[in-house]
């Protein structure tokens, strides 16, 4: 579903049109809750819910203007990679890299400017050999522009919402929901990294996983006990096809209760459920957890 976030970045993430988009996708979710228990498959389908990233307010005074940098200029760039957000590669010109990193090291209090090798590791993201010498991304709420001949050409749509800040930003942060007979009830799970969700689902479906660098351990607390279970194909039934994600032992009879009704959330838990208030996840979230970005 891609929305609340194309309505989130038009809008922002707190204004009335993205609240009244997430009452739509709520309806929608909801809609699609009730088919899962009229064809009968509540007691053997697992349901996970959640998304790729948060939503952060931007303001249009809060830009950071690398041209009007002072001693900084383009001419010293071989190569940039500056997209109309909070981060950006740089290549400089040859016997330029000192320069333009000391230019722009300190240009702004909101702009963080790194060496490849000085790149915070936590990110997971600078050693490769086709990352660029210079890095950098603005904090929360502030966006960088280049004023480049590409943002000249075109005229440049300023969102009122963006992503893809620092991770650890609480309103980058998203939510995790699962209901079904492999998850527990009522569980509230730790914060865990979403590179683990793959290693769920794969055990969720009996399959091995392909290389990867996410961790089991992080969701396992959330599972029933169960393990090595194994996976089973799809069998007809009398009221329409089973999707089987673990073994008979994991799946008990009895429809399985409800661990979550969306149409009974409050509009501040539907906000949260859904992506943007991350600071109320810890109050409304009542089933399995969420995780960072």
């Amino acid at each position: 579903i891609k929305e609340p976030d194309s309505t989130g970045h038009k809008y922002g993430p707190e204004s009335t049109e993205r609240r009244n988009m997430v009452s739509q996708v709520d309806k929608t979710i909801g809609y699609l809750r009730q088919k899962i228990r009229e064809s009968g498959l509540e007691s053997n389908l697992n349901l996970i819910i959640t998304s790729d990233h948060g939503m952060e307010t931007v303001i249009k005074s809060d830009e950071i203007h690398l041209r009007n940098v002072e001693n900084f200029t383009f001419s010293d760039i071989q190569f940039e990679l500056l997209d109309y957000g909070p981060n950006g590669l740089l290549i400089p010109k040859e016997g330029k890299l000192e320069h333009v990193y000391s230019v722009l090291k300190n240009a702004h209090p909101k702009l963080h400017v790194y060496k490849k090798e000085e790149f915070p590791k936590r990110f997971h993201y600078a050693n490769h050999s086709r990352i660029t010498p210079l890095l950098m991304y603005s904090d929360p709420g502030y966006l960088r522009h280049s004023h480049l001949s590409a943002f000249q050409r075109y005229k440049v749509q300023f969102n009122t919402g963006e992503h893809g800040f620092d991770n650890e930003a609480m309103n980058m942060k998203t939510i995790f929901r699962a209901v079904g007979p492999a998850f527990k009830q009522g569980l509230i799970a730790e914060p865990f990294e979403s590179v683990n969700v793959y290693a769920l689902l794969c055990e969720l479906l009996g399959i091995a996983p392909e290389p990867h660098d996410g961790s089991l351990d992080a969701t396992r607390s959330m599972l029933r006990e169960c393990t090595a279970c194994p996976a089973r194909p799809f069998e007809p039934r009398r009221r329409g096809p089973t999707a089987h994600g673990r073994g008979s032992s994991c799946h008990p009879t009895e429809p399985h209760p409800q661990n979550f009704a969306y149409q009974q959330l409050s509009p501040w838990a539907v906000d949260a459920a859904l992506g943007s208030f991350g600071r109320k996840i810890h109050q409304v979230l009542i089933l399995d957890g969420f995780w960072r970005n």
